[in-house]
């Protein structure tokens, strides 16, 4: 399979979404209410909170769109002719395991300037709490503490990439029972709030896709063929799948106690809408193919592992508002492309290289034999 770089840049498109969202929301007592849905003063706020533009700076949905291509991504990557298991759990591991620790290795350099809790903080949403609990937050498959708050979705990856080949089995043998068994869990785990059954599913949702990508893209190839109707069509698809995105806001003040678990599938249907846009209709390739998106993509782990105690860290060097939130989102990209060269880059390197020996191990051990 070839690398889509229109898939990196989505994923560069969630990690800011998730900046966004946590420098806005940490910033604003009236955007911190509008999350909950409630009332919000201001033109600007509730176009920001209650209409498609919440899309630029959405933080759970970001996650899920994470764990989507995650699932689709993973799949395709399976099904190259050089893969193995065995060289994938080590691989896969080193991936997402290194960049962890040099992120908690900078949450704790960012908690040298002191964090003192003011009043006007109390209403904000949580901030981290001072670094504790190291080994329990670097393995994260118990869960994590709030030390550095995004390694929550960091267990779901390493559980799934854990679990991969249930997935592709299941998808493969099974995919209509998986996916209606998928929803079903997935309901459940919103209805009951389990965190394991609220997540789990939605990667079986990028695994089913990627297992049936040449059906679906030969369903969308009209999408390919530049007439001026299916551009149309392309732009009020991709404009319904953001809406798609921010329905929760768009329709959960209608909805109620109901808002969360009946907005979930509307969410995950427009993530994989606009998975399957991006690699079918040309001028969104062309839009995601363009250098910066592409990098945003490729240095997107690194933005989403570093970003929130820099965000926390300015709460308190700043006041809460408009200037901490503006420092902090252009300190965290400069910082995170760093990291990214530093941290991730040498990290992605060598776990190619233990995929790499682990494969010629195999190899040569059945030569041998």
């Amino acid at each position: 399979m070839e690398r889509r770089f229109e898939l990196d840049s989505l994923r560069g498109i969630a990690a800011i979404a998730v900046l966004l969202y946590h420098a806005l929301a940490l910033n604003s007592l009236t955007l911190t209410a509008g999350l909950s849905l409630k009332p919000v003063v201001g033109t600007a706020a509730n176009l920001l909170v209650y209409s498609p533009l919440h899309g630029i700076w959405l933080g759970g949905e970001s996650v899920w769109f994470f764990f989507v291509l995650s699932g689709f991504v993973l799949t395709k990557a399976s099904m190259r002719p050089t893969f193995t298991w065995d060289a994938y759990y080590p691989s896969r591991l080193v991936r997402l395991y290194l960049p962890v620790f040099g992120a908690v290795a900078l949450a704790w350099v960012t908690y040298l300037y002191p964090h003192v809790l003011r009043p006007e903080m109390d209403q904000l949403l949580p901030v981290d709490d001072p670094p504790s609990h190291l080994l329990y937050d670097l393995t994260l498959l118990g869960g994590t503490t709030t030390s550095l708050g995004v390694l929550w979705s960091l267990q779901w990856e390493v559980v799934f990439s854990l679990t991969l080949p249930v997935y592709l089995l299941v998808a493969r043998r099974h995919p209509l029972i998986g996916g209606a068994v998928g929803v079903a869990l997935g309901l459940a785990g919103w209805t009951w709030n389990n965190p394991g059954s609220m997540y789990l599913p939605m990667f079986f949702l990028g695994v089913v896709l990627a297992t049936q990508w040449d059906r679906v893209s030969a369903l969308l190839a009209f999408m390919s063929s530049g007439r001026a109707w299916t551009h149309v069509v392309g732009v009020v698809v991709l404009a319904l799948a953001w809406s798609g995105l921010s329905s929760y806001y768009l329709l959960g003040p209608h909805l109620g106690s109901a808002a969360r678990i009946g907005t979930v599938p509307i969410v995950l249907a427009a993530i994989a809408v606009i998975i399957c846009l991006a690699q079918t209709w040309p001028p969104l390739r062309s839009v995601l193919s363009v250098r910066p998106l592409t990098f945003a993509g490729k240095a997107s782990y690194s933005l989403y592992l570093v970003h929130l105690p820099i965000v926390v860290l300015f709460l308190f060097v700043l006041v809460p508002g408009p200037r901490a939130a503006v420092t902090a989102i252009v300190v965290a990209l400069t910082v995170a492309v760093a990291f990214y060269f530093v941290v991730e880059k040498p990290a992605h390197k060598l776990s190619r290289l233990v995929g790499a020996r682990v494969r010629n191990l195999g190899t040569g051990s059945t030569a041998t034999t």
